[in-house]
Parts: C-alpha cells; structure tokens; sequence
C-alpha cells in the first residue's frame, strides 16, 4: 500500500495516511475523511524531503 506523506503544521510533525485502508477500530481513510499517522523524517521515500510534503492541518 501506498503512503501519502505530509507536513501537520499544526503539530509540527510529519504524518501520512493509506488512501482507502480500513483500520481495525473501524476507520476507513477516504478523500472526505482522512486519516493521518505520525510518521519519522526517516520512513519519508528517498529523495523527499519535509520541505517538499504539503502541509494539513490533522485535528485530534
């Protein structure tokens, strides 16, 4: 599966999410409803870096 990483300016961390996963406590991430991980600057793809991620605003 495929991650989309980002920047949550919010909580100044990096996050990502899996477009279309269904969590195991119900939640499925979709366009309307995302749901955003915290993530480490090292499980970014190689050649991104945090300056290049989009920035959200993840609410708790």
């Amino acid at each position: 599966m495929d991650r989309v990483f980002a920047w949550d300016h919010h909580h100044s961390q990096i996050v990502y999410r899996i477009p279309g996963h269904q969590y195991e406590d119900g939640r499925e991430d979709s366009a309307l409803s995302p749901v955003w991980l915290p993530a480490e600057e090292s499980d970014l793809p190689e050649g991104i870096m945090v300056e290049d991620l989009r920035k959200v605003s993840v609410k708790e």
